[in-house]
């Protein structure tokens, strides 16, 4: 038998140790992407982290890694399966971080109890499951990272998986490799392109097949979010302090039409009740249930006991309008914000509860808030309401929006004294908005909660946040008479120009007041000054805006993309093609129109010399075009036999090539099934066999030992063979 070239049994060898390599990234990444979403805890991340570490320290060390025995592994595996229940139904409480936990305990025992091939296989499977629940646990652009080098290993690894399998079945000895990276370069290469390759096929079937609707589909398998929102459905003083220096963002919002101002108010959900130290409500009195399937629900249309939910001011005109579309981010709240004065919603939700303060909730199970439209009045009801004194409330506001505990005295001579000089109503309510927005400070670093924590804001530490300024007023208002309520969302945000949008965060949370007019409904009134600038405009900051940008971007193109985003994108693409094609037509046109009227004014040698060897050579390369990869290939074999150096494999493959079409002219033909050194021993003319069999040693050397002496020998070797008679 023939024996294989040092060279191919270096390489085989290299498989091996490329495979273990890309096997181990590959649980890497998997893993990472797992950690990247921010939903393992602290244990999941040092076992799963330690074992990935110890296991990269044998192979870079080659060192044969610590083995558990495989009865232990049966035992751990009854252990495990136990345990599981336990955390499914008590620890984690959920499906999704159970089955995590469960792979993350699989790894770590497989890592250290291969035996078999098919083990080896497992932790491929594994790798990608702990992809899959990174998938399911986070939306975020990071995911697009990992998963593209995810792509790339994973075909590293299963190309080398399959040469490491042949290698076997050969029976191949592994040999120290003398230029390995060479072997692993091309490996990788060959995997980068092919993973390219997979992931712009991928892409192209992704937005061309047909949509079904499938928002919702594995999100019921997720976790709930844990984000800082800084909104609540009531408010305990001095709870959201901390929670509003978050950065994170808790919506997008795209202005359809009309002005979006700065500080504009996002109406959560309003509360009522206070009972010295919490806002809240009662079972919330439902006003209205509705279907919002993609039909816009009229909010001025919808009275409690008679009373509009925010005002009867009528409509407004469109200069007065902002319409907008709300994206919400997976923030665990079922309630819509909403531009006030609010006017209209739509969105695609089967069930939409309005209650009798204002607020708008989702119901529908099936579905979670993330996208929706609306319309906002954003007139400014001074001019009607600044001359309000009617102390004429329907019962249902008196009762509910008067309500008061035992509070301190000092509390109502205050408002007194605050509003002794106005004259009605509305002079009141500014009196306290402008007392304190110019006496109290704004802080959010506070003490522990005091026992009476309104009186210690207002006579004692006079700063807080704007729970203790919103509280205040409503307070100090229902003891002149004058209904009032405390509203929970958000205010202002960050306008991002790269993709037209304005961010809003969670510490943009926000508590302000609303005050009722007889005549006119409910208007608001913010008593909390501002609070310090967010982001400013420095490099940081612009980078966040990029991100920010890149993460709706893949947010509202990937995550929901649907059959709505299938036509847009198709109309997109219509039109875009029919302006190149315009274009292309016009330019063609026009550049023929030139060229004709170059030719009539040329008139015999007139053209100048530079335009026609230039319109030659266009015409040349016009020409050579279709034989552009015959001529490459030429120029490429002529500078590999000059330089036989630069690439003796290349060089070496070429003149055997060579020397196989000189023997079939002879009449000596190499079948597919030999090898090279069968071919030369079959040769039935003894000089012509001698100098095959030289000629194909100096071509094994130079092809699979890179030799460049032997391969520089044959093209004389070559002429010697083609010069016998």
């Amino acid at each position: 038998m023939a024996s294989t070239p040092v060279a191919v049994r270096q390489r085989m060898g290299s498989a091996e140790r490329f495979f273990q390599r890309s096997l181990y990234l590959l649980l890497v990444v998997g893993f990472t992407a797992l950690a990247g979403t921010g939903k393992l805890d602290f244990l999941s991340l040092v076992l799963g982290g330690s074992a990935l570490v110890l296991r990269g320290y044998h192979l870079l060390k080659k060192r044969r890694s610590y083995r558990i025995p495989e009865r232990w592994t049966n035992y751990l595996t009854v252990f495990y399966f136990l345990f599981y229940v336990l955390d499914y139904f008590l620890l984690s409480q959920g499906f999704v971080n159970a089955t995590v936990h469960m792979v993350l305990f699989i790894m770590v025992v497989k890592i250290f109890s291969v035996q078999r091939d098919r083990d080896l296989l497992y932790l491929a499977v594994l790798s990608f499951l702990m992809v899959l629940a990174a998938a399911v646990l986070t939306v975020d652009t990071i995911f697009l990272l990992t998963f593209g080098l995810f792509m790339v290993i994973a075909m590293a690894t299963f190309i080398s998986m399959e040469m490491r399998r042949s290698e076997r079945e050969a029976a191949i000895l592994r040999v120290a490799p003398q230029k390995e990276h060479r072997f692993h370069r091309a490996l990788s290469l060959a995997s980068v392109l092919l993973a390219l390759f997979t992931m712009g096929g991928a892409v192209v079937i992704f937005f061309v097949l047909p949509r079904m609707d499938s928002r919702g589909y594995l999100r019921n398998l997720g976790t709930q979010s844990d984000i800082a929102t800084g909104f609540s459905e009531g408010i305990n003083l001095g709870g959201i302090g901390r929670i509003q220096q978050s950065n994170t963002p808790v919506m997008h919002v795209q202005v359809l039409h009309g002005v979006m101002p700065a500080d504009l108010h996002w109406r959560g959900m309003a509360l009522s009740n206070f009972d010295g130290r919490r806002w809240w409500n009662h079972e919330p009195d439902i006003a209205m249930l509705r279907s919002l399937q993609d039909v816009a629900v009229d909010l001025r249309q919808v009275r409690v006991n008679g009373l509009p939910l925010y005002s009867n001011a009528g409509p407004a005109s469109p200069n007065f309008t902002l319409i907008y579309r709300v994206f919400m981010e997976p923030v665990g709240t079922n309630v819509f914000f909403l531009a006030d004065t609010p006017m209209r919603i739509n969105g695609s939700y089967a069930d939409v509860a309005i209650s009798a303060n204002g607020a708008v909730s989702n119901t529908d199970g099936r579905k979670s808030l993330d996208k929706y439209d609306g319309e906002a009045d954003l007139r400014d009801p001074e001019v009607l309401v600044r001359n309000s004194d009617s102390r004429e409330y329907p019962a249902g506001i008196s009762m509910t929006y008067l309500q008061l505990p035992n509070i301190d005295p000092r509390i109502p001579e205050l408002a007194q004294k605050i509003t002794a000089n106005a004259t009605n109503n509305y002079a009141r309510a500014l009196a306290i908005e402008t007392y304190l927005r110019q006496n109290l400070g704004y802080t959010l670093e506070l003490p522990g909660v005091e026992s009476d924590p309104l009186a210690n804001f207002l006579f004692q530490r006079k700063k807080g946040h704007c729970e203790y300024f919103a509280s205040s007023m409503a307070v100090m208002l229902r003891t002149l008479g004058i209904p009032s309520r405390v509203v929970n969302g958000f205010r202002g945000g960050q306008y991002n120009d790269l993709n037209q949008t304005w961010i809003i965060r969670g510490r943009d949370a926000h508590s302000w007041v609303e005050v009722y007019f007889p005549e006119y409904g409910w208007v608001t009134f913010d008593p909390t000054p501002s609070a310090p600038e967010g982001p400013g405009d420095d490099a940081w900051s612009r980078m966040g805006l990029y991100m920010d940008a890149a993460r709706e971007l893949w947010r509202e193109w990937i995550i929901n993309y649907d059959f709505s985003h299938q036509l847009r994108l198709s109309a997109e693409l219509g039109n875009r093609s029919s302006y190149v094609q315009t274009r292309m037509q016009h330019w063609s046109l026009l550049k023929y129109r030139r060229l004709l009227m170059d030719l009539k004014n040329a008139r015999s040698m007139e053209l100048s010399w530079k335009k026609i060897i230039l319109l030659a050579a266009l015409l040349l390369g016009l020409t050579a075009l279709p034989f552009a990869p015959r001529l490459w290939r030429f120029f490429r074999q002529v500078r590999m036999v000059r330089n036989p150096q630069q690439a003796p494999g290349s060089a070496a493959s070429f003149w055997y090539l060579r020397m196989l079409k000189a023997m079939e002219r002879r009449g000596i033909t190499k079948s597919p099934a030999q090898t090279p050194e069968e071919f030369a021993s079959g040769i039935a003319d003894p000089q012509i066999q001698k100098d095959v069999v030289t000629f194909t040693e100096h071509y094994e050397r130079a092809r699979f030992a890179e030799s460049v002496e032997d391969a520089e020998q044959l093209p004389k070797l070559y002429e010697e063979l083609v010069g016998q008679k």
